[in-house]
């Protein structure tokens, strides 16, 4: 009888050293990965909720991508348009000091005038060649769009900035150059300046279109997405992640579980072996 109980004995010991193998080996593998759930068989319905939280991170995290890039393009054309803006304020002062004729040579005023062309011909390639990965941003066909709402740059070229009417007769700032009827040398020096500040304001309008929709619609939707990804990543991680606290007390328990396992599987190994000695006399 002795026999069969120490069988039944070991059998019993094998099953509680083998259960707790698998929980020992179950603690060590979530605390070396982090992840409480690591398999659908950890917790079905915690895995169905993790991968759809980590698909909406994953949208999250690219919407947030894709509006730190509009906000690039942005700053690229709002930075153009302060350069052209600082122009426009040297084209002023020189239409200014040409209209003061008072001890003023045709010479100085000639001189003012190819000064204003070199304005005239670095707003046009300031407009021709501000781009963002290949596409132009100041020639009239750029468009930021984010949140659902968009806005379309305007053309910074010279024959698209200062209209103002004359007369019914239409002028814009390519007309301040050299050969138009608004240049300084000898046209009209009053429609000059009033074209020169309209395109300042309208230069100033669109920069101020541009800096609304960065304030107001990119960054806060970029905030937004922010405080989101916070949280559904602290919900994720709630259902997900390792609780190093609980497991760490796991791992204690389990590792002293499969020593005793171990000891009492030897035990019964030693009784066995002292009935078999006693058998054989």
């Amino acid at each position: 009888m002795a026999g069969i109980g120490l069988t039944a004995v070991s059998l019993t010991a094998q099953r509680t050293y083998a259960a707790n193998a698998k929980s020992l080996a179950g603690t060590l593998e979530k605390l070396s990965t982090g992840q409480r759930i690591n398999r659908g068989k950890d917790d079905p319905a915690g895995l169905i909720t993790s991968e759809n939280f980590r698909a909406v991170l994953a949208a999250l995290d690219a919407e947030t991508r894709s509006l730190q890039r509009v906000d690039s393009v942005a700053n690229v054309a709002e930075s153009a348009l302060s350069e052209i803006s600082g122009l426009l304020v040297e084209a002023t002062g020189l239409a200014v000091s040409s209209a003061n004729t008072a001890g003023f040579s045709d010479a100085e005023r000639a001189a003012n005038q190819m000064e204003l062309d070199s304005i005239v011909f670095a707003i046009n390639r300031i407009a021709n060649s501000t781009s963002f990965n290949g596409d132009r941003l100041l020639d009239g066909t750029a468009t930021l769009s984010a949140g659902g709402a968009s806005i379309t740059i305007s053309s910074a070229a010279a024959s698209a900035l200062g209209e103002i009417d004359i007369d019914g007769t239409t002028h814009t700032l390519i007309d301040v150059a050299s050969g138009g009827s608004l240049n300084i040398a000898n046209g009209d020096l009053e429609g000059t300046l009033q074209t020169i500040r309209a395109a300042m304001n309208q230069v100033a309008t669109q920069r101020g279109t541009i800096g609304a929709f960065q304030k107001n619609t990119v960054a806060s939707q970029i905030s937004t997405n922010q405080v989101a990804f916070e949280n559904v990543a602290a919900a994720n991680s709630l259902i997900r992640d390792t609780d190093y606290a609980k497991e760490t007390a796991a791992l204690s328990r389990a590792q002293v579980l499969d020593q005793s396992s171990i000891g009492v599987m030897s035990m019964i190994n030693f009784l066995r072996q002292q009935v078999m000695n006693a058998l054989m006399g």
